[in-house]
């Protein structure tokens, strides 16, 4: 049993349900399938706004998130695989003058929304250890910021979301989900302006929640309608229980999983989903723990220290690239994505009695590999990013400086949040200290050639030239640009006689094309010429236009 097929057991122990009270829920009949049909198409290309944050301080602006868990670590804290090195980060509770601190220091890193987490019970099912304060003080820290909370609902102890989604046994509309959103509303209620809202489908504005592990077990149920339709459309039956019981819109960010009797896919889910306007974005929390390309250690026995799995040795480029795929398998349904995106997982201590694989970062050595490659993820229909997480959690990393990684993934944070995700814009880390940065329409056709590990590592930061721009990479490529010319690649043995010309000064001007196949030799165009290349010389020939 590996950790993918875990996270929905975790193991804090239940206890009852705090806050609002729960009031009476509709109830659907198995039989009625009507209201799980697939909705009517919307007008989503009508509404580019779709998926942006939509409170008046952030309105159409992207989400730039970071998960994060109110409290301190209490006695699980022999589960954590990163330590902060200050000491403010672990005094939530204790100091609650640390919690403006703790979002200033996310304003400086440009985070705009904190998805707050809420386990099923809280406040005393979370991985912290919380207080009667932990959850408010956390509205208490963004008071007054330019912040917005996004609440973040997690199954645990007694509760699973895929248990009653989209209707329970009694035919009831996910009554679990309805009233944990009416707890939110109490936690909210008298400073509603700081909860995330986000615009629709339709353009409407609706306070956002996020459902972690969003999947179902219920689908059986929902006769005449296919599993797809029966769940998108659950989303807007508790979309309007919700306003019906608790007067507001809310919508759901959805971290659709694998691993259950419904998952919803891209191919599969993507059109309803899409057609569904409370569903608002996919926002997955760590999906590449559920795709089963991760490779894990064989379980521990107890009180048997094992290694675990060290998947940066063999097995990075296949999580990454399942990472990648899914991801824009996403955006090309339409459904705006906010981009998940982490230094790693390393969740060797909870996890090593099951087995246990690791990645990125992890407890020994820094690794830059997987954090290069999803910050090369970033725009390409993505709508906004969240950083999984701020203060760490007992599977993973904190982006606060740490006592194993220095300022390392902080800085990679500030710099992933300073430019809009929806652009292309990377800054290559090297040794865990950030090198150059590719950006704009070099940092396009860079990825289209396969980034750092296709066509290489940024060797120089984009430079001004005559006419245009230049980015130079490891291995000796370059890639051009100018607004007449657009951005072309020259490389190898062309690439260097080029240069030796005098690149974009010389009589060739810019390329105007890629280096392609000419006969048995290779050929790239330029503004005023090409250069030629045929197999054993040890230099192009260059021939420059005249007149």
């Amino acid at each position: 049993m590996t950790p993918r097929n875990l996270r929905l057991g975790r193991f804090f122990a239940a206890l009852p349900l705090v806050g609002f009270v729960s009031l009476a829920s509709c109830v659907m009949s198995p039989q009625d399938s009507s209201a799980l049909r697939a909705p009517s198409p919307t007008t989503t290309a009508e509404h580019p706004e779709r998926g942006l944050l939509a409170n008046p301080i952030l309105d159409r602006q992207p989400m730039k998130a970071v998960y994060f868990f109110a409290g301190e670590r209490g006695t699980n804290a022999d589960l954590y695989t990163t330590h902060p090195s200050d000491t403010r980060d672990g005094r939530w509770n204790s100091d609650p003058s640390t919690r403006g601190w703790v979002m200033d220091r996310m304003a400086r890193a440009h985070v705009n929304t904190v998805v707050m987490s809420y386990w099923s019970t809280m406040p005393r099912s979370s991985p912290m250890a919380l207080d009667d304060t932990s959850l408010s003080g956390v509205l208490d820290g963004v008071t007054g910021r330019p912040l917005v909370v996004l609440p973040a609902i997690e199954s645990a102890n007694g509760w699973a979301f895929a248990d009653e989604f989209p209707t329970n046994a009694n035919g009831e509309v996910a009554p679990g989900l309805v009233d944990r959103v009416g707890n939110l509303v109490a936690l909210f209620h008298d400073r509603m302006s700081l909860w995330a809202q986000m615009y629709d489908s339709d353009g409407t504005a609706r306070y956002a929640v996020n459902i972690i592990h969003a999947s179902s077990n219920r689908l059986a149920q929902s006769a005449g309608a296919t599993d797809d339709e029966a769940f998108a459309r659950g989303f807007d039956l508790v979309a309007a229980q919700v306003e019906q019981r608790f007067g507001i819109r809310v919508g759901f960010t959805l971290d659709a999983v694998a691993g259950q009797p419904y998952s919803a896919t891209p191919s599969e889910s993507g059109t309803a989903l899409e057609q569904t306007a409370s569903v608002l974005a996919i926002q997955g929390f760590e999906p590449e723990v559920w795709s089963g390309v991760v490779k894990s250690a064989p379980p521990c026995p107890a009180n048997v220290t094992c290694a675990p799995y060290d998947n940066n040795v063999t097995n990075l480029g296949p999580i990454a690239k399942w990472k990648r795929k899914t991801t824009f398998d996403w955006v090309k349904t339409g459904v705006p994505v906010i981009l998940g995106v982490s230094n790693g997982m390393d969740g060797r201590f909870v996890w090593a009695k099951y087995g246990v694989g690791i990645w990125g970062d992890n407890l020994n050595y820094t690794d830059d590999r997987f954090r290069n490659l999803v910050s090369e993820m970033k725009g390409k229909g993505v709508k906004g990013i969240t950083f999984d997480t701020w203060n760490g959690y007992t599977e993973g990393y904190a982006a606060v400086p740490s006592a194993e990684h220095g300022d390392t993934v902080y800085a990679w944070l500030t710099d992933l949040f300073t430019p809009d995700p929806r652009n292309c814009s990377h800054e290559q880390f090297v040794d865990g200290v950030a090198s150059h940065r590719v950006y704009g329409q070099i940092c396009k056709k860079w990825i289209k050639l396969g980034g750092d590990q296709g066509f290489g590592p940024p060797a120089t930061e984009q430079l001004r030239i005559e006419h245009g721009r230049v980015s130079h990479f490891v291995g000796g490529g370059s890639i051009y640009w100018s607004h007449d010319t657009g951005a072309h690649e020259v490389h190898g043995i062309i690439g260097e006689t080029y240069r030796s010309e005098g690149g974009g000064g010389s009589c060739l001007g810019l390329p105007i094309s890629d280096e392609e196949a000419d006969g048995d030799g290779r050929i790239s165009v330029f503004e005023h010429g090409v250069i030629t290349w045929h197999d054993g010389l040890d230099r192009g020939t260059v021939s420059c236009h005249t007149g």
